[in-house]
């Protein structure tokens, strides 16, 4: 089995966004989303749009900064499975 090597921490990330003159506030406003969602990616959370426009602005690979999910198929799909309580009856 392939060994992925480890998705880069979230102060590495920084780190190049600064090296990058690349500010958090501005990945926001140019994705239309708040500075908690972009300040989340960086600490972990998923967003394949995030994560994206962060790679390019810094100009890393996507697969340098988080080689766990896009070294293991791709990002996960969006939405969540049904729960047992929006089960359809039959």
């Amino acid at each position: 089995m392939k060994k992925i090597p480890p998705n880069m921490k979230p102060n590495d990330i920084r780190k190049a966004m600064l090296d990058a003159n690349v500010k958090q506030a501005a990945i926001a406003r140019e994705l239309g989303v708040s500075n908690e969602t972009v300040y989340s990616v960086i600490e972990g959370r998923a967003s394949h749009r995030v994560r994206e426009h962060i790679a390019k602005k810094i100009g890393i690979d996507i697969t340098q900064i988080w080689p766990n999910p896009y070294l293991l198929g791709g990002p996960r799909k969006a939405g969540r499975p049904f729960c047992q309580g929006h089960r359809k009856e039959t």
